[in-house]
């Protein structure tokens, strides 16, 4: 049994311990991690997960620890300049997709460019820095996992501004997405979370497309932003042993928690309240990206038109 695996049911602390342990950057922890001798009773596979009685785990995992050491020693400047090149296209794509989305009523063209430029500063960026990719390397702290987007607004509109708070994503996506992949524990366990919509009877067919349509334009918002928010939100009552939480059950905490506390507030708003949500995780972003940047855009537009008009009088 693997260290990971020992870690479930295990107190928070202990998962935040593992979380900084477990990585490329800390390998050398792993060693000395208690494991216990695996379990004598063997479990029943199913046909397609019976390969995996047959394979040496130990040799296994020797062999990424090793590939870990190895990779992580040839870390350094180039790594750096590589990153700093794909932030450089990110902020291009951002600054084109500004400058040319005033030219017309719909500009697909300025759509996309912005697009590309949250995508790529999110999947890219902030993804691999919110692991700790880039500790161990000469960045003068601009990419560091314990500085980067976190503490402040400000640091957030700086290195990361997304519709999800940037604490509440290393949360849920570092520590309990990625030591309980596909389990009961992983918050984007899309089997569960989606539950209800795939036991709904044929004749709701084109119900369930409506829904999935609407989740494929607004999950990031709608339940994504919410949920990493609730994750949070449970680890830092953990962490303060809130006595509510002797009162709500393992499946009701692990329940998906989407946009619409407000509607639902004897289930969702348990976690947090819908001023604390909207002014720290939904708010700036939407600020930012849906009012002030268009309003700059369009200020910088009617300047750029009172001059032209002035000058067309002046000849």
């Amino acid at each position: 049994m693997s260290a990971i695996q020992q870690s479930r049911g295990s107190s928070d602390d202990e998962l935040d311990r593992l979380s900084t342990r477990g990585t490329e950057l800390n390998l050398a922890g792993l060693a000395d991690l208690d494991e216990p001798p695996h379990s004598k009773k063997a479990p029943v596979l199913a046909r397609e997960d019976e390969w995996i009685a047959s394979l040496d785990l130990d040799a296994f995992a020797l062999e990424l620890k090793t590939l870990g050491k190895t990779l992580a020693a040839q870390q350094g400047d180039a790594d750096v300049r590589h990153l700093d090149k794909i932030v450089a296209w990110q902020r291009a794509c951002t600054a084109f997709g500004v400058a040319t989305m005033g030219l017309v009523a719909y500009n697909p063209l300025a759509i996309f460019a912005l697009s590309t430029g949250v995508l790529t500063r999110w999947t890219i960026v902030a993804h691999h820095v919110c692991h700790g990719g880039f500790d161990k390397c000469e960045t003068k702290g601009r990419y560091n996992r314990f500085t980067f987007g976190v503490g402040s607004t400000y640091r957030r509109c700086v290195d990361w501004l997304d519709w999800m708070l940037v604490e509440a994503w290393n949360v849920e996506h570092n520590q309990l997405h990625h030591y309980s992949l596909g389990e009961d524990a992983d918050p984007d366990l899309v089997e569960r979370n989606l539950a209800n919509l795939r036991e709904m009877p044929a004749v709701l067919t084109p119900l369930k497309y409506a829904v999935v349509a609407f989740l494929i334009v607004t999950w990031k918002w709608f339940y994504y932003a919410p949920n990493t928010f609730k994750v949070l939100s449970l680890n830092q009552m953990r962490r303060r042993d809130d006595p509510r939480l002797a009162q709500w059950s393992k499946e009701w905490q692990e329940e998906a928690c989407v946009v619409g506390s407000w509607a639902v507030w004897w289930n969702f708003g348990k976690y947090f309240t819908n001023v604390d949500f909207f002014g720290r995780v939904l708010g700036p972003f939407f600020v930012v990206r849906f009012l002030l940047l268009p309003a700059l855009v369009a200020a910088a537009a009617a300047a750029a038109a009172a001059a032209a008009a002035a000058a067309a009088a002046a000849a």
